[in-house]
C-alpha cells in the first residue's frame, strides 16, 4: 500500500506522517543540553592528537591493511584500551569470511577475505540481552590493501575517525555510569526511552578512498559480514512485561558512520531524508557550540542559523520536502550501506569532498587539522549526550531527580517545529 493511499486520521497531514517516518523506530526522548552542559563538553587535546606521542591518534598511524602486523597491532590496542580504561564496556569479536574472484587470475580462482570487527557496548546494567536500544558509532580501522603506498598511514582514512570514537566512548562513560546509578536508585528502567546505551564499532576492511580514485569495487566486506550476522542472530525471548528487539540489528537506534575526517573545512551534507531530523539536531549542537565560542577551526559554525551560514553541517536549514539526496561516491560507497539496506537508520558523517592528502604518503599525522578534529570531538560528544538524554546528569545539577521523558508524540512535534 502506498502512503498516499492511507487514510489520514483527523488533524494529521501527509507532511506529519512523512516526518514520523523520519524518526527512529525506537521513539526516543531528545532533550537538548543546556548552555552550562555544552560548555563542559570535553574536547580532545593537542597532546592526544600528537602524531608521535598522542594517546588517541598515534596508535592508529601505521600501515594496517587486513592481515598485516599493523592490523593485528590495532586490534590488540583496542582490546587493551577498553580493558584498561573502560572496564564496564562489553567486548565482542565478529569474524566473517567472504570470497571474491581475482580478476587478474586467468583461472578466476576465489580469494578468501577474513574480516574481524570489534564491537564495544555500554548498556544499562539492568537490561537483558536484546532489551537496550543502542546509539551506534562506527568507523573502519584498516587501510586499503591495494591502490595506496605500502607505508600509507591513512590519517584521514580513518585513523582520526577511530581516535574520535575512543574520545566519545571515554567522554560518555562517566555520564552513563551516573545516569544508570541514579535510575537504579529510583527503580526506573524497563521502557524503551529509558533503556538506552552506546555501541562503538571498529569495522574491518578498507573504506571508499581508493574507489573514489577510479576503483569501483569498495571493500565493505567487514560491515556486510557484521550487518548480515546481526540480522540473522536472534535475541532470546524476554518476559511479556519487557520490550525486546528481535535481533541485534533492530537494537540500533541510529548508526553514525565516521569517515574521512581530519581535513580542514569539511562539509558534511544531509544525505538521507529519513535521518534529516537527526542531522539537523547535530547541526544545532554545532551552531550552539559555535555561538558559545567553543569551536575554533576555520569553517566551523559561528552560531548563525541563517541559510548559507556555513559550518561543518551546512544543510541545517534545508526543509525535508526540499532536500535532494546528495550525489557522489560517499553516498553510495561506504560501510553504512549494508546496514541501511537492512532498515537501519544511518547518518553518515562523511565529507562530500575527499581530504587533500588521502591515498598519499602525506595523509599522516602532521597534515591533520587539529583544530577541526577538536571541534568534531565536541560536536559528536554533544550530540551523543543529547541523544542519550544526559541532561538528567548535567554537571553541578542536583544529584537525585525524577526523570521526565517526553512521549514520542511530543518528541515528533518538537522535531517538526525545530524547537529545542
Amino acid at each position: 500500500m502506498r502512503l498516499t493511499d492511507m487514510a489520514c486520521p483527523r488533524g494529521l497531514t501527509l507532511s506529519f506522517l512523512l516526518a514520523s517516518l523520519a524518526l527512529p523506530h525506537h521513539g526516543l526522548a531528545y532533550k537538548p543540553l543546556s548552555d552550562n552542559f555544552l560548555k563542559q563538553v570535553p574536547s580532545v587535546s593537542d597532546a592526544e592528537l600528537d602524531p608521535t606521542t598522542g594517546e588517541l591518534l598515534m596508535p592508529f598511524l601505521q600501515p594496517r591493511a587486513p592481515g598485516s602486523e599493523g592490523h593485528a597491532d590495532i586490534q590488540d590496542h583496542l582490546v587493551q584500551h577498553f580493558a584498561a580504561n573502560l572496564p564496564e564496556w562489553t567486548m565482542e569479536w565478529q569474524n566473517s569470511t567472504t570470497y571474491t574472484q581475482d580478476p587478474k587470475d586467468k583461472k578466476k580462482k576465489f580469494v578468501a577475505h577474513h574480516r574481524s570487527n570489534l564491537v564495544f557496548r555500554r548498556e544499562p546494567p539492568w537490561t537483558r540481552q536484546g532489551q537496550a536500544n543502542l546509539l551506534t558509532l562506527a568507523a573502519h580501522y584498516a587501510t586499503p590493501s591495494v591502490g595506496v603506498p605500502a607505508e600509507y598511514l591513512g590519517a584521514t582514512d580513518a585513523a582520526v575517525s577511530c581516535a574520535l570514537l575512543l574520545h566519545v566512548a571515554r567522554s560518555l562513560d562517566r555520564f552513563a555510569a551516573q545516569m544508570y546509578k541514579e535510575m537504579q536508585e529510583l527503580g526506573e528502567g524497563g521502557t524503551v526511552p529509558m533503556d538506552m546505551g552506546l555501541q562503538i564499532v571498529f569495522i574491518d576492511g578498507a573504506g571508499p578512498a581508493v574507489a573514489s580514485k577510479g576503483n569501483k569495487d569498495v571493500d565493505v566486506s567487514g560491515s556486510e559480514g557484521l550487518a548480515a550476522a546481526w540480522e540473522k542472530i536472534t535475541n532470546p525471548a524476554l518476559p511479556a512485561s519487557l520490550y525486546g528487539y528481535p535481533n541485534r540489528l533492530n537494537q540500533i537506534s541510529l548508526l553514525l558512520l565516521l569517515d574521512l575526517l581530519g581535513g580542514a573545512e569539511p562539509r558534511v551534507p544531509s544525505r538521507y531524508q529519513t535521518t534529516h531530523w537527526a542531522y539537523q539536531a547535530m547541526a544545532r549542537v554545532e551552531q550552539r557550540l559555535g555561538g558559545l565560542g567553543l569551536l575554533t577551526s576555520k569553517g566551523a559554525s559561528t552560531g548563525s542559523t541563517n541559510p548559507g551560514a556555513g559550518g561543518f553541517l551546512p544543510d541545517h536549514s534545508t526543509p525535508v520536502h526540499q532536500l535532494d539526496l546528495a550525489s557522489g561516491w560517499a553516498t553510495d560507497r561506504d560501510d553504512h550501506l549494508p546496514f541501511m539496506r537492512r532498515g537501519v537508520s544511518v547518518l553518515p558523517v562523511v565529507p562530500d569532498a575527499l581530504p587533500e592528502n588521502v591515498g598519499t604518503l602525506k595523509d599522516d599525522g602532521q597534515h591533520v587539522d587539529k583544530a577541526t578534529v577538536k571541534d568534531w570531538s565536541r560536536i559528536l560528544v554533544g550530540f551523543a549526550l543529547e541523544w542519550l538524554d544526559m541532561m538528567e546528569v548535567e554537571p553541578q545539577a542536583p544529584a537525585v531527580r525524577r526523570r521526565r521523558r517526553r512521549t514520542p508524540t511530543a518528541m515528533m512535534a518538537a522535531a517538526m517545529s525545530g524547537e529545542e
